[in-house]
């Protein structure tokens, strides 16, 4: 079988296309951005897709995937009706902009069981994370005691429009936007987020943006008494920008190293006799030995397995990796940390995505 392949929101959703295009069974047969100059551009790197500046036009071209990879306002409305037109779904990060929208997703994705639903959190995918995942399915690291995770990036640029006016980002807080942190987490350890506090340090470097707050951090309590605290800075003087992770069991510890160091794994496992300090394991994002088509997402090799393990899924009827139900778990965290920050720390319940 052959899968005809839609992609909206063609700013990040181009990289997205390109590793489409380059699996053997997919061809994107639809490109659809409201921006004519966006648009435009991906029109003349995939000729063979038509090319649509309204939605609903494209889900009815005919399309079987529908890759969402819009501003996170739009994700609810964009994902429940391609599940209500038939199309499998790879839908980017956050799950939605509000506990109740990721709902409507949830409700969406058990109303259509033969369509697939599967969140883009690429960075499950950095060549490091999927070690660490190996490592802890073999029992390296023992039980889940505490993690971290930053992701630190400074994003003024683009909080406005050429008018001047002020983009969707102007208005997301930064600690919605902790899947990239959480996601790969949870993708390792397994853990449920069961509460949340968070704290956030206001408006400082965009003052006349008084919701575009600099930093927010959140401590996350687990299903299983274990504790992860989570940071999330979009406005400050630093560069590069960079993610960090770091995880303790009861037999180890790894942790990543932040920039300008050069990127590895840092390392500390109970079953390394006679260790007196971390070892340093050469693991960074990519993938060694692939070729040029598995770097074309935009994120290294990432996008590569990410869409491989999606199509797995698709082809062979199974669960996709990153379901709806973490996609759940991972976004509302931060959504629930954001509600705890503007109250003051107040701890808040993460709800279960059954409720």
């Amino acid at each position: 079988m052959s899968y005809r392949v839609g992609v909206v929101g063609l700013r990040r959703g181009l990289g997205l296309a390109r590793v489409f295009d380059a699996v053997p069974d997919c061809s994107v047969t639809a490109v659809c951005d409201t921006n004519a100059a966006t648009l435009g551009r991906a029109s003349d790197e995939f000729p063979g897709a038509t090319a649509f500046d309204e939605y609903g036009a494209m889900l009815e071209s005919g399309v079987d995937i529908v890759a969402v990879a819009t501003p996170i306002p739009v994700h609810r409305d964009q994902t429940v009706a391609a599940l209500e037109a038939g199309c499998h779904v790879l839908q980017e990060v956050t799950l939605a902009d509000s506990v109740e929208a990721c709902r409507d997703i949830v409700r969406a994705v058990k109303a259509h069981p033969r369509q697939k639903f599967m969140m883009a959190e690429n960075c499950c995918y950095w060549a490091h994370i999927m070690s660490w995942a190996e490592m802890w399915k073999q029992g390296l690291l023992g039980d889940f005691v505490y993690a971290e995770a930053e992701y630190v990036h400074d994003v003024r640029g683009l909080l406005r429009n050429p008018d001047g006016s002020p983009t969707w980002r102007a208005f997301r807080p930064p600690i919605i936007y902790c899947t990239h942190s959480f996601g790969p987490l949870v993708k390792i350890t397994g853990q449920r987020p069961v509460s949340v506090s968070a704290l956030h340090t206001g408006s400082n470097m965009e003052p006349d943006l008084p919701t575009f707050f600099d930093f927010e951090v959140a401590i996350v309590q687990t299903e299983s008494h274990g504790v992860i605290k989570l940071l999330r800075g979009q406005g400050m003087k630093r560069e590069p920008a960079f993610h960090y992770y770091s995880i303790y069991g009861t037999k180890g510890t790894l942790e990543t190293t932040r920039p300008p160091q050069t990127a590895r794994t840092n390392a500390y496992l109970e079953a390394v006799p006679h260790l007196h300090n971390m070892i340093e394991l050469p693991l960074n994002t990519d993938v060694p030995g692939l070729g040029r088509e598995a770097a074309l997402g935009g994120h290294g090799t990432a996008e590569y397995f990410m869409i491989g393990d999606f199509m797995d899924a698709v082809r062979n009827d199974t669960p996709t990796p990153i379901d709806v139900h973490m996609a759940w778990d991972i976004s509302v965290t931060g959504l629930c940390a954001h509600e705890s920050a503007t109250k003051g720390g107040a701890a808040v319940r993460i709800p279960h995505w059954d409720e």
